[in-house]
């Protein structure tokens, strides 16, 4: 797996945030990733919706739910424990990216011999 991208999320769902977040995420140019969503013990329905997300898109989309809130660097935490991406990519879910915002950065990072890309 070339890029892991990791999205903690709580209480997104209103004003479609974390659809918009996610249908970013699906539509990548790079192929060979997977996003990892942790549900931080949401209190709305932003795990119903990312468990509707990971049947649609089950090749790309990992969903884990945590049965209490551990902030947001205790949700990356998690998920770094199952991501298999050479590379890692952070989002929050109440952005969107580029399509090519991945192929991008890992492509900055492999022909630069760099050991990380940051990007706007």
């Amino acid at each position: 797996m070339k890029l892991s991208i990791i999205v903690p999320v709580y209480n997104m769902v209103s004003g479609n945030k974390l659809e918009y977040c996610l249908n970013s995420l699906m539509n990548q140019t790079i192929t060979d990733y997977e996003v990892i969503a942790v549900d931080d013990a949401s209190t709305d329905n932003s795990l119903e919706v990312l468990r509707q997300y990971e049947k649609k898109y089950s090749n790309i989309l990992k969903v884990l739910a945590l049965p209490e809130n551990h902030k947001q660097g205790g949700a990356k935490n998690a998920a770094l424990e199952v991501c298999t991406g050479e590379y890692i990519g952070f989002v929050d879910s109440d952005d969107w990216v580029m399509p090519n915002m991945y192929e991008r950065l890992v492509e900055a990072v492999e022909n630069n011999q760099a050991d990380m890309a940051i990007c706007n």
